[in-house]
């Protein structure tokens, strides 16, 4: 089979199933696994796929913009904050970063409880500016437009002086190897920055974000305490993905 033929055959696998194996695929095209990573390595390149170890996985279909996911899966956003939320205690101070999931959470904050809150997401910032009892702090810098973040010196200064009960980080993409991932290497900057300075690091993550990546890391899930995800993934999880101290809910 010549390699372009490989290529294709490859490419058809991953559209279908989401994820291939090395293994797999030497057994159905009579070539060495040398050979097929050595093709998943140019499909990589190509923006085709993402390699992970033991094989690779499709490109993540998540769209990086806060306006075109900001109304969907709605109830399952609000379900994952709802799990979240209760953990946290009155006098509490939360980093939270950019996402519509994450946004869940800042509009599920009891209003007749006092936090201070940490943001550089602009909706979020507005969602809290009327809460009575919250302290609200913006992180102003460089607006990424598509996220509706901030970015940038400014912003990674003033986290180095905030040491937050929880950090509740944004990601497009969960991958049990790779762990916490996104598509912009500023933004990976300021998430990765978060991560170091909470007490409590949390992701959120619906049954789409899981088992996808993209070309930045943020964290190994080593390096988080909680993961939310929505109930019929809980076990998945669990079960499937690396067995670190952090807690699935």
């Amino acid at each position: 089979m010549l390699k372009e033929e490989r290529h294709q055959y490859i490419i058809n696998r991953i559209n279908q199933d989401n994820r291939i194996y090395v293994t797999d695929l030497s057994a159905e095209l009579g070539v060495s696994d040398d050979t097929l990573r050595r093709d998943l390595v140019e499909l990589e390149n190509q923006g085709l796929l993402t390699k992970v170890h033991g094989g690779a996985i499709a490109k993540s279909s998540i769209s990086i913009r806060f306006a075109e996911r900001l109304n969907t899966g709605t109830l399952v956003k609000q379900q994952m904050a709802a799990k979240l939320v209760p953990l946290f205690k009155e006098g509490d101070v939360i980093l939270i970063d950019g996402g519509t999931s994450n946004l869940e959470v800042a509009r599920q904050l009891p209003r007749d409880k006092k936090f201070t809150v940490y943001t550089n997401c602009l909706p979020i910032a507005i969602e809290l500016s009327t809460h009575p009892k919250v302290e609200l702090i913006f992180l102003g810098g460089k607006v990424f437009s598509s996220s509706q973040t901030t970015v940038g010196v400014s912003v990674f200064q003033m986290l180095q002086s905030v040491y937050p009960d929880w950090v509740i980080i944004g990601v497009s993409d969960l991958h049990p190897q790779k762990g916490l991932m996104t598509s912009d290497h500023e933004e990976a900057v300021i998430k990765r920055s978060m991560v170091l300075q909470g007490a409590k690091r949390v992701v959120i993550a619906d049954a789409n974000k899981l088992d996808t990546a993209r070309s930045y890391h943020v964290a190994s899930l080593a390096e988080i305490d909680y993961i939310v995800t929505e109930d019929s993934k809980v076990d998945y999880i669990r079960q499937h993905w690396p067995a670190y101290s952090y807690q699935v809910i």
